[in-house]
């Protein structure tokens, strides 16, 4: 077969929309779904993934849109939510995080610009032609002082000196205006990764894998993390396995599925973008699941 010269497809210099992880982790900005019955782990195992995740700075801030947070407080306590960054899941909600998004990476572009100007100002206090009879001179002096050079180098609000990295939760959201089709759920949560060039994980917890008032078919098929928790109907078992192209076969992820949920609270994560072949599976968080690899038809 005949190879066709300079034909070839090249990936950019770098990912867009993406946060440096250990090997261990799981790839970020992610789409995750937490399915599972009510009361059966969701937004525990949630709340600890991204305390990890905050523990190692992947996260600056984490938004969540729940009725339900005065009763499950203590949970969303685990992972550092703030009082101000819960919101109710109204019709108009997901224009309000939009805006937040927006107004993290206005600051980010004001801080980088702010920045350049440091690096002017230290140059020109540096020079040895200082002229302080200059008044074009002195007023930009003067906007310098404004701008607080004088007392210290700008600061960046956030740890890292990188652009803002943020989450959000959805929670206990099945039935709400949220869900109405007017809302924009599906097109806010397919476009997460681009929002205002910096993008947003998001979090997903629901009780029904597949329902009419659950999530839109798009939106799953978008999950790159699946967190499975004990499901009572086959046929949401079914579904999941349908819509997942798992590299098995339907027995095979019916045993594995059925050995992980024999303890309480414990779920099989399925990574559809792992790092690594072998990390697809989990079993928690922090136990891989070997499998053998089938070609279905």
């Amino acid at each position: 077969m005949k190879k066709i010269k300079n034909m070839d497809v090249k990936p950019p210099a770098k990912k867009a929309f993406t946060i440096d992880t250990d090997p261990d982790f799981i790839k970020l900005h992610t789409l995750t779904i937490a399915s599972g019955k009510r009361g059966g782990g969701k937004s525990v195992a949630v709340a600890n993934l991204l305390r990890m995740a905050k523990e190692r700075d992947y996260y600056d801030k984490v938004y969540l849109i729940t009725p339900t947070y005065g009763s499950n407080r203590e949970i969303w306590n685990i992972c550092g939510i703030d009082d101000e960054d819960v919101y109710e899941p109204t019709k108009g909600v997901l224009k309000d995080i939009r805006k937040l998004i927006q107004s993290e990476k206005d600051e980010w572009d004001d801080f980088k610009s702010k920045k350049e100007k440091y690096k002017e100002y230290q140059k020109l206090v540096n020079s040895k032609n200082l002229n302080l009879e200059n008044k074009d001179l002195l007023k930009q002096l003067l906007l310098y002082e404004e701008l607080g050079f004088y007392d210290k180098p700008p600061e960046w609000k956030y740890k890292n000196e990188v652009p803002p990295r943020l989450g959000l939760i959805l929670d206990d959201c099945m039935g709400t205006d949220l869900l109405l089709p007017s809302a924009g759920l599906t097109k806010f949560v397919i476009a997460h990764r681009h929002h205002s060039e910096i993008g947003i994980s998001v979090f997903m917890l629901v009780q029904s894998y597949c329902a009419r008032e659950s999530l839109s078919r798009p939106i799953r098929e978008q999950t790159t993390n699946l967190m499975l928790f004990k499901l009572v109907q086959e046929k949401q078992l079914q579904k999941v396995y349908e819509e997942s192209d798992l590299p098995i076969s339907y027995n095979d992820f019916i045993k594995m599925a059925t050995e992980v949920h024999k303890e309480p609270y414990c779920f099989l994560l399925m990574d559809f973008a792992p790092k690594d072949p072998s990390k697809r599976f989990r079993n928690c968080f922090n136990q891989y699941l070997p499998y053998k690899e089938q070609i279905i038809t």
